[in-house]
């Protein structure tokens, strides 16, 4: 059987169970891991002469340095998707795994660079670039490239606030990180001073990052968020969520941005504050929100019903039967 052919056999919901018990760490991720598996299953396969084997082989790997053995999928993370989906999937003997087992450990595998075509782009881009940058300097060099794009589109006033000001929220997102780096075998101390002069300012531009991006996205929807946008930098904590349909037309795209964001946790619990800005980016241009848009923004209204909240309709006809939404907490 080929990859393609495994992935369309499986049920996906099954799928996120062995994910999660697979890759605890990255359970949060479930709602991207998703939008990956979709895309691959709509991928024309095929042959590539360069890729590094026609074959994927699922085997057991032992890890000495952590004493013991984790499921593999190889080779899968330097080729095409298309070559990757073409490829045959030999189990060894030994294996004894499920094929929802199978499937978690090849997407986990296959989306080692991104989970969409997008994020792919950006990781080319970001290795032709920043290949010889460490993320500290690359995270500051995108806040400048993004703060002066921000202003030539009409944010002319914008004060960054001071990381003093925002260490709760910077502090949160590091810790995240932090776990990560405490499953390598680094010198306690060593591995401290790194979280405090590389994680920590790090972690403060990829929060500043996060509200550009953020304003970006929805930038121009209508003139009230052009002239208050902004302040986002000046609150206490903020966290965006950005998702994108992958429906191909077979079901309705706003239906799908609610299981992305309810049902494969698209939200994280832990970043849900007080008060909520939406942006529905639709591929029409009646503006109107449908029941389903209603729908969708009374159940995000639901995580914090005692805040304030806004949603903007953005027109986009590219997007063809797609939709995207953009989710922004704040206190």
């Amino acid at each position: 059987m080929k990859l393609q052919e495994l992935l369309q056999s499986v049920d996906f919901k099954k799928v996120t169970l062995a994910f999660e018990r697979m890759y605890p760490d990255d359970k949060h991720m479930l709602s991207f891991l998703k939008c990956h598996y979709d895309i691959l299953c709509h991928i024309t396969p095929a042959y590539d002469e360069n890729a590094n084997s026609q074959e994927c082989r699922i085997s057991y790997i032992y890890d000495e340095i952590v004493n013991r053995s984790y499921l593999s999928a190889f080779p899968l993370e330097g080729d095409k998707w298309s070559a990757s989906l073409y490829k045959e999937i030999i189990i060894d003997c030994d294996a004894n795994v499920t094929k929802e087992e199978i499937v978690a450990c090849c997407l986990w595998h296959t989306s080692f660079w991104g989970y969409t075509e997008e994020d792919l782009s950006e990781a080319a881009k970001d290795f032709n670039i920043y290949r010889d940058k460490t993320d500290l300097e690359i995270s500051e060099y995108k806040l400048n490239i993004n703060l002066a794009e921000l202003k030539r589109i009409g944010c002319k006033n914008i004060s960054l606030p001071r990381y003093q000001e925002v260490k709760g929220i910077v502090k949160m997102r590091a810790n995240r990180e932090y776990n990560k780096w405490k499953q390598k075998h680094i010198d306690k101390r060593l591995r401290n001073r790194l979280f405090r002069k590389e994680f920590l300012k790090t972690a403060y531009y990829d929060y500043l990052n996060s509200i550009v991006r953020f304003i970006m996205n929805i930038y121009g929807s209508n003139e009230e968020i052009s002239e208050t946008i902004c302040k986002l930098f000046n609150l206490k904590r903020f966290a965006a969520y950005s998702f994108k349909s992958y429906t191909y037309g077979k079901t309705d795209s706003i239906k799908y941005l609610k299981e992305l964001l309810f049902d494969y946790k698209g939200i994280d619990n832990e970043y849900i504050f007080s008060n909520v800005i939406i942006c529905i980016v639709k591929p029409t241009t009646n503006i109107n929100p449908t029941t389903e848009e209603i729908g969708l923004c009374k159940a995000i209204y639901s995580l914090c019903p005692k805040g304030r909240n806004h949603t903007f309709i953005k027109p986009d006809i590219t997007l063809k039967e797609e939709s995207k939404i953009n989710v922004g907490f704040y206190e």
